[in-house]
């Protein structure tokens, strides 16, 4: 009884001295450290914490950058050094789909959860609100600096942007806000609610070092933010040490065109059931609300025996952003990928409400170009892969009167002849191995 009462006690006084030895000899710190994949509030393997953004007043951006894309990026100047996940910046990549990238610059739509860590390609990331947003028609992507020197607060502002499909009447507006004495991070969400998967519902926010393999997420598709709220993420007072190393250039935009919206329903349809699928699709794109017309040609765009898809959508005349030119290419199989999607809308001049006019080769490289036209607006495009990828490329001036195509003597490329242009008298453009010019016909 004895031996076994002397046997529990020493094995209770090794625990207390392993316990004691633990805390003694610890690396100062540790313990303000949290995973590496982190929820809020955190802390991350870093050190960031996140809690409400009390007290933090909105900022209106005023300063627009011209970012007028649908999955676009564009570069921004920092006003001051800002460090952050243990690297100094002097500049910032900012995205169209409600993200900022330091050192990185992946306009990349879909969003995806950061419980698992952080998500390849997407870089060092401060995300207010990723998700699929477009900047072609409606809304602004703006900056601006406040206060003074230590002071000073930067703000990239998402202004009254849509959701991919919405429209002008429902919107986002969120900042965020970077600051200069604390390194501090705020988001704040001025209008975070849309009829289509508001309020964070189809958005991942929070913050990620891809470089250090750390993220901290405060949500990932789900309601978690209202109007007027907002998140803070202090820099810490002592991150980790072991975290911090210059980051590189992870990923660029990327290289071929992204699926997404109608585009995949179409791709799906066309690989499932062949051109079969096009006049069952016309209807339903007629039936919808908003109503798309549609209509399609055959052309072989890039000369390699197997005729390309062309489709264009023409939404209704106040909807002018769901004007779109899509391409699909066959492989040896006949299973169609995506080649050029773009949109057709514009901030500055009159929506093309674009139709198919002439098939020729306009640039004489024996290939096949599509010539379009926009009847009511003047408008002219040609379709044509003779710059090395496919691009539609405007002709000059605005004709609402006659067209038709006039082969040159001497030369092997047609003269595309127009009336009722805004220059008085008929015009003849014609290819000169870079553009469409206008000349004497």
């Amino acid at each position: 009884m004895r031996t076994r009462t002397k046997l529990l006690f020493g094995s209770l006084l090794l625990v207390i001295l392993i316990i004691a030895l633990f805390f003694l000899f610890r690396p100062e710190g540790r313990a303000e450290f949290g995973p590496a994949a982190a929820i809020c509030p955190g802390p991350d393997q870093f050190g960031y914490t996140c809690t409400t953004a009390d007290g933090y007043a909105y900022i209106d951006a005023t300063q627009d950058t011209g970012l007028y894309e649908d999955d676009g990026i564009i570069g921004l100047d920092l006003p001051f050094p800002f460090t952050f996940y243990g690297t100094t910046y002097t500049s910032v990549q900012a995205s169209s789909n409600g993200n900022l990238q330091f050192a990185n610059s992946n306009p990349f739509y879909l969003n995806d959860c950061l419980t698992g860590g952080p998500l390849t390609g997407m870089g060092d990331m401060l995300a207010p609100y990723w998700d699929d947003l477009d900047l072609t028609t409606f809304g602004f992507l703006q900056t601006e600096v406040v206060g003074t020197t230590p002071k000073r607060v930067f703000v990239v502002e998402w202004d009254s942007v849509p959701q991919y499909g919405g429209g002008e009447d429902d919107t986002l507006t969120f900042a965020v806000q970077l600051f200069e004495d604390t390194q501090a991070v705020v988001f704040l969400y001025k209008d975070a609610t849309t009829q289509f998967e508001g309020n964070g519902r189809s958005a991942t926010i929070g913050l990620q070092s891809e470089a250090a393999g750390i993220s901290l997420q405060f949500s990932c598709n789900q309601t978690a933010v209202n109007d007027t709220t907002g998140l803070l993420f202090p820099y810490p007072a002592a991150p980790n040490p072991d975290v911090g190393q210059a980051t590189a250039l992870l990923q660029t935009q990327p290289a071929v065109p992204l699926v997404k919206g109608e585009v995949t329903t179409l791709l799906t349809s066309l690989n499932q059931r062949g051109p079969a699928a096009l006049a069952p699709l016309q209807r339903l794109w007629l039936s919808q609300t908003p109503q798309r017309q549609s209509e399609w040609t055959w052309v072989d765009l890039n000369g390699d025996g197997r005729d390309e898809l062309i489709l264009i959508w023409r939404g209704p005349i106040r909807q002018p952003e769901l004007n779109e030119l899509v391409v699909l290419t066959p492989d040896a199989d006949g299973q169609m990928s995506l080649w050029l999607d773009q949109r057709l809308a514009s901030r500055t001049d009159i929506t093309p409400r674009l139709t198919f006019a002439e098939v020729a080769d306009l640039t004489a490289d024996q290939t096949p170009d599509l010539l379009l036209t926009d009847p009511d607006n003047g408008y002219q495009f040609v379709l044509t892969s003779a710059l090395g990828d496919l691009a539609l490329l405007p002709l000059p001036d605005r004709c609402r009167g006659g067209l038709r195509l006039l082969a040159q003597d001497g030369t092997p490329h047609l003269q595309i002849i127009r009336d009722g242009c805004t220059t008085e008298g008929r015009t003849a453009v014609t290819w000169n191995g870079q553009e469409f010019a206008g000349q004497t016909p």
